[in-house]
């Protein structure tokens, strides 16, 4: 076949000879593209590897088309009779690229190869001598530096493997001529070992093998002098001292050791290896480097990670044609190595050339240089000479990988940067990359690790202390769970702890964690610890982001806002953005939506005590003429934290105050209130800043905890922010979790001589636990409250104060209450406060009606109605129409009181207070009860009762019991009437309300 008498020669100048001897004049491309087929043995080499090794990067526009002009051509010359549209015989097409047909032995690589093979049989067979006449052939057949004059990345790969290929051979025969020792062998070849020690200075089985050479010629001090150059020069070039193998040998010699004398094969002892892979003295002679395993194990109690793994699988185990990169990242602790390495291991037959494995040391102070793991991986992977540079070091990497097909784990990545060279760069090898940042690596896969579920967190547990334990105590092992946050590394170490510990209860550990403050500190055993893991990636942050990091966790709650971490951090909203971005990439933040963050529950307590441990802070507050600072305030250390806090008061001040403007029209609060370095929101209407506190509620209920007890904290804007809620307990009852911050900042301004900030707290505290049924304890701050308003002659809530303190005159007393309500109206309208004036005569409408004065508070009622419309739907209009209709149903003019209580609902509706509609419902279910209309009464009651119980009201919940008890004993359905009125006692007596006529009656007959 044409084609087969063709030579070709690598060991040298790239050479091809036809049938006839003559060489064939090759350009300088064809040679690199004649190299690469080659090189390949008779495989196939696509196009894209052809570009690569040929080009390199950056590859020319027009490679594509020179690479096929090329290709032509070396056509044309190795098979110059063959006719124009005839097929190729010797450069053949293949799917996406070409291969090269050769005869056997054609090329001299493959004799080389042939020769090294059979000599190293020969030496396992044991003819020594036939080994070294073998190797002696094989070396016979380089002609100089192989593919001399060849251009690409690929022939200069290939230069520097068959370069190593050609150094183990000499190394293996010079072996043979100091074991055989014939004819003074061991002097004849210190020339050759000199030189080569001068061309491979860092090579130490070279150096062995001299100090062997020059030993067994009787120059023992030439050999020891050849010890204290190989330890000079690594020493100066690496830092390190000669081998365990080196140091040996030179001991031997100092002791003269007999068994160095050679001769017969057995003088050689082990220290004159020739390659890593060596058997140690004499022997067969081994020089494959074997397939790199280096995948650590994972641990055996792996556990859950289902999807997350077969998303991984699916990845590395999909035999894409492309090279594939998958990058995991995520916060500490999470368990992103112990996957990979699950996920490795299950792939591994799918990379049957070997798994590479590094720890980059990404959070650590130090990550480990690329350069440094380049030349780890390229001595795994058999390469003996590795060059200096990190670019040549990648460059001859990618070739080594080239072909085959290799597993790459880069575990806890620093940066792209980092990575990039340590990529494979050819297809059908893969790189798992891990990292607690998120590294913008091109066309990877990327993939997020979150917490474990609960579920797999407990698994996890049981894995570790026994099914048998946690069925003991299955609530006490969730919660063990739920204050690890999930957080496998977490988990892991109470698990351990409790493996240590077979006396501990599970119970006993929750409790010992109950406290968030020490928590971080019970989470470690041995030398695992979540503050440590956590600590590596705080270290790493620059000045700016650990800030951010730190004073952002102050704000309590489910998420935080961008404007309210702008407000902490005293920065620009975009600033801030930035900030937080860099924290989420850094997987120490989280972002479930555009503007709003979260942190890892552990990772918050880690960051607030960072926080908490600053000390006195050097951003002083900014002094502002608008900001009222008292003495005490100024004499008090401010640190970090709380300077930030109180930024927070200020921002989220500014911002009810906002709502509160629309929430009450007419009303003159919120001019009362502190003024504020922030600037309010501009709502859209009233709804929209109910919206605004219905979604931040908690984070401001928590900022209002966290303002009492910090000296660094103004109270005064504390507890004004405090009132600014006030329209808004009122519209969604939350008074249940108002009172607790309401009380605790009473406390304090007491404990600050801060009057004024006490009264608001009291009054406050008062109406709170007067709307949950604490009448004597709210009349007990009331009036406190109004104590301390006419000492000090303190007028701006004097008005409101009033307004409380009527309705909780001690003995349902309507002539006190009526004289309070009065004079609260008179304060109210001498400082212009429509809304407090409104909302005082409504509240007339109670004592007026005891009275016996009901034409008059309904008078009272419809021109209070007249003055409210013009402020448009809001609270005190519904209230205004619920008490309207209420005297209407009283004097008999129940249809109108229908209607009144109708036009109540759509009022409740528009402005979305589902708590004031409950009210307004509960009316309605009176009066169609007065009309005969069972049904709807009771449907209407019914509803109400179930609101109330889902508010947890139960001064409602017992008003609404008896009058639902009422209508249906009315309508025949004594049972539920009987557990109705049953239920409404109770309550009633439990909370301390004055039982109504019915109840009393009721309670005397049963």
């Amino acid at each position: 076949m044409q084609g087969d008498e063709l030579r070709y020669a690598l060991l040298g100048t790239v050479r091809v000879q036809d049938a006839g001897g003559e060489p064939i004049r090759l350009a300088p491309q064809q040679r690199a593209i004649l190299a690469m087929l080659l090189g390949r043995g008779g495989r196939a080499v696509t196009v894209g590897e052809l570009v690569d090794g040929v080009w390199g990067d950056p590859v020319p526009e027009r490679a594509l088309s020179t690479l096929q002009t090329q290709i032509a051509q070396l056509r044309r010359k190795l098979e110059p009779g063959r006719p124009p549209r005839a097929p190729a015989e010797v450069l053949l097409s293949a799917p996406g690229g070409y291969r090269l047909r050769t005869a056997e032995g054609a090329c001299d690589l493959d004799v080389f190869d042939e020769h090294v093979a059979a000599a190293e049989r020969a030496a396992r067979e044991g003819d020594p001598h036939g080994a070294r006449r073998l190797f002696g052939a094989a070396l016979d057949l380089w002609r100089g530096e192989p593919l001399a004059g060849v251009p690409g990345p690929y022939a200069e790969a290939l230069r520097a493997a068959l370069a190593e290929r050609r150094l183990a051979a000499l190394e293996a025969r010079v072996r043979l001529d100091l074991d055989l020792d014939l004819g003074g062998q061991a002097e004849s070849v210190v020339p050759e070992l000199t030189m080569l020690v001068a061309e491979h200075p860092l090579r130490e089985a070279l150096r062995a093998q001299l100090m062997l050479a020059l030993y067994r010629s009787e120059r023992q001090g030439e050999a020891l002098a050849a010890y204290a150059d190989a330890r000079r020069v690594l020493g100066e070039e690496l830092g390190v001292e000669p081998g365990p193998e080196l140091r040996e040998l030179h001991r031997r010699i100092l002791r003269a050791d007999p068994s160095l004398d050679g001769g017969g094969g057995g003088g050689a002892g082990g220290p004159a290896h020739t390659g890593p892979d060596q058997a140690h003295g004499p022997g067969p002679v081994r020089y494959r480097v074997p397939t790199p395993a280096q995948l650590p194990a994972p641990p055996a109690d792996f556990t859950g990670r289902t999807d997350e793994s077969d998303r991984l699988l699916a990845a590395l185990d999909s035999g894409s044609p492309h090279i594939v990169v998958s990058a995991m990242a995520g916060l500490g602790g999470v368990g992103k190595t112990v996957l990979a390495l699950h996920a490795g291991h299950r792939v591994r037959d799918r990379y049957p050339d070997g798994q590479l494995y590094v720890d980059l040391g990404g959070a650590s102070a130090v990550p480990v240089e690329p350069a440094e793991v380049l030349a780890r991986f390229l001595r795994a992977l058999g390469v003996g000479s590795v060059p200096e540079g990190v670019d040549e070091r990648a460059a001859l990497y990618r070739s080594v990988l080239a072909g085959r097909r290799v597993l790459v784990l880069l575990d806890n990545a620093a940066s792209e940067r980092q990575v990039e060279p340590l990529l494979p760069g050819t297809p059908g090898c893969a790189a798992l990359v891990t990292s607690r940042a998120r590294l913008p690596i091109p066309s990877a896969r990327a993939f997020e690790l979150d917490v474990f579920s609960e579920a797999e967190a407990l698994a996890l547990l049981t894995g570790m202390v026994g099914a048998d334990r946690v069925a003991a105590e299955p609530e006490a092992a969730a919660a063990l769970v739920a204050a690890c946050a999930r957080l496998p590394l977490a988990v892991r170490i109470v698990g351990a702890r409790l493996g240590r510990r077979s006396s501990w209860s599970i119970a006993g550990l929750v409790n010992r964690l109950a406290d968030a403050r020490g928590r971080l500190a019970e989470l470690r055993v041995g030398d695992m610890a979540v503050e440590a893991t956590f600590r590596l990636s705080y270290d790493q942050l620059s000045p700016s982001l650990a800030r951010a990091f730190r004073l952002t966790s102050l704000i309590e709650g489910p998420l935080f806002t961008l404007p309210m971490a702008a407000a902490v951090l005293d920065r620009t909203e975009r600033e801030t953005e930035d900030l937080l971005e860099e924290l989420v990439e850094a997987s120490l933040l989280d972002s479930p939506t555009e503007h709003s963050y979260r942190y890892h529950d552990l990772l918050r307590l880690f960051a607030r005590a960072r926080a908490e441990e600053r000390g006195t802070t050097t951003e002083a507050p900014r002094a502002d003429a608008a900001l009222p600072v008292t003495e005490a305030d100024v004499a008090l250390p401010v640190t970090e934290a709380d300077a930030a806090i109180g930024r927070l008061v200020d921002y989220c001040l500014a911002v009810v105050r906002s709502a509160h403007r629309l929430a009450r029209p007419g009303s003159v609060t919120p001019d009362d209130l502190a003024p504020t370095r922030a600037v309010g929101v501009a709502f859209v209407d009233a709804k929209d800043g109910q919206e605004w506190v219905r979604r931040e509620f908690d984070t401001v209920v928590a900022v209002l905890r966290e303002a009492v007890g910090r000296p660094g904290v103004g109270i005064v804007p504390a507890v004004d922010l405090l009132l600014a809620l006030d329209p808004f307990g009122e519209a969604d009852f939350l008074w249940p979790q108002l009172n607790a911050p309401a009380a605790a900042l009473a406390d304090e301004a007491a404990l600050r001589g801060e009057a004024s900030a006490e009264i608001r707290a009291r009054y406050m505290l008062g109406g709170g636990l007067w709307q949950i049924g604490h009448e004597e304890q709210g009349r007990t701050e009331v009036s406190r409250a109004l104590e301390l308003c006419r000492a000090t002659g303190d007028e701006t809530m004097y008005g409101q104060t009033l307004n409380v303190a009527g309705l909780l005159v001690k003995g349902s007393d309507p002539e006190a209450m009526l004289a309070l309500l009065r004079e609260a109206i008179a304060v109210h309208a001498r400082r212009g406060n429509l809304w407090g004036e409104l909302e005082a005569v409504q509240n007339t409408c109670h004592p007026l009606r005891d009275l016996g004065r009901a034409p008059e508070a309904l008078e009272a009622l419809t021109e209070a109605l007249a003055r409210a419309k013009p402020l448009g739907w809001t609270v005190i209009r519904i209230y205004l129409l619920g008490n309207h209709a209420r005297l209407l149903a009283r004097l008999g003019r129940t249809a109108e009181a229908v209607a009144s209580y109708s036009e109540a609902l759509i009022g409740c509706r528009e402005i979305g207070s589902g708590y004031l509609e409950l009210l307004v419902e509960h009316g309605l279910g009176e009066a169609e009860r007065v009309l005969g209309r069972y049904g709807r009464a009771a449907a209407h009651l019914e509803h109400t009762l179930a609101g109330a119980r889902r508010l947890g009201n139960e001064r409602l919940q017992a008003s609404v019991l008896l009058d639902l008890g009422t209508t249906l004993a009315e309508s025949g359905h004594a049972e539920r009437a009987e557990a109705c009125l049953r239920a409404s006692h109770d309550l009633h007596v439990r909370i301390g309300l004055p039982l109504p006529e019915p109840l009393t009656a009721y309670a005397k007959g049963s």
